[in-house]
Formats: structure tokens, sequence, C-alpha cells
């Protein structure tokens, strides 16, 4: 055999053309990331690039719009910093309320203020800080609200209160697995 072609439930009802583009767009997205590997070497030193470490330099490059600051504690990243312990990968909404580790879900943000937010979403997160920090925050997220961010940009928005609780798409693709 020269290949073997394995096509899950969700793939069997999309049309020729549509399974096509999701292949280009899996090879594309490919390329970006050897690109990003690359430049981590190049750039960074690093001998070997981990998966965390290009979610980690994405989210980095993802926050250039705004200065490459942080969106909660608005502090800004040192190119030289972003791989040390003093910022994490933040889920702005837990883990643990939304079950949700996709790209879309993350960002960048001082270790002590990951800490301080703890189980809370990073809209009630920086509510608790004050009217006026919740409007420069809202400020600072907006650059997101674009294609391709408006996911990201949905989550930031995101109340506890507004968690759905029900079955969600995500159920859907894990049972498709």
């Amino acid at each position: 055999f020269d290949e073997i072609h394995i096509e899950l439930a969700r793939e069997l009802k999309k049309s020729a053309a549509e399974r096509k583009t999701d292949y280009d767009n899996i090879n594309a997205a490919t390329r970006e990331q050897e690109k990003l590997r690359k430049e981590i070497m190049e750039t960074y030193g690093f001998t070997q690039v981990s998966r965390n470490d290009l979610i980690r330099y994405r989210l980095y490059l993802e926050l250039k719009d705004n200065g490459f600051k942080t969106l909660y504690s608005n502090t800004y990243i040192p190119k030289e910093k972003v791989f040390s312990g003093d910022f994490d990968i933040e889920h702005i909404i837990p883990q643990a309320k939304l079950f949700d580790d996709s790209f879309s879900n993350k960002t960048l943000e001082l270790r002590d203020v990951n800490r301080e937010k703890s189980n809370l979403t990073a809209y009630d997160y920086v509510a608790t800080k004050g009217e006026a920090e919740l409007n420069e925050y809202l400020n600072r997220i907006r650059f997101l609200n674009r294609p391709g961010s408006k996911s990201k940009y949905k989550k930031l928005l995101m109340r506890e209160a507004d968690i759905p609780s029900d079955f969600i798409n995500r159920d859907l693709r894990d049972s498709q697995y």
C-alpha cells in the first residue's frame, strides 16, 4: 500500500470539495507550524520544539496587536521572557468548567495573575478588579473581535453564568472518536 485513508464519522457527511478544503487547511497549518518551529529554534536556540512551545509562541504572536501585552493585567511580555517561568499558558474559561483545552480558550498571563484568577472566567476575574479595570479590559480585547479570533473573543466575554451546562458540540466530537 502507498497510502491508507481513514475517514471519521464527522467526515462522511462532507462532500469531496469540503474534504479537500479541510485537507488543504491541515496542510497549510502544518506548514505554518514548521515555519514557527524553525523560528523558535533560530531565535531562542532550542534544539527541539515541543507542542507546548509552539502553543506558547503562537499565543505570544497573537498578542502583537495588543503590543505584546497580556489581556488581563496588560503586562508587557519581552520576547526573551516568552519561555521563562514568569508567564503561564492560561485557560480563559477554566478547564474544570468547560472542559475546553483548545487554542481559543488559552492566552498568556503572568504566573501570579493566573494563580490569583484561580477558577474564575477571565471576565469574572477582571470584573473583581473594579469597573474601570473591566472597561480597560473590554477595550484591550476588542482586537480579537475579527474572523479567526471570534471564538476566543466570545470566551473572553463569557461569565460563569453563561457557561453551557447541557450537551455541547464537544460532546458530539468526542463521541465520533
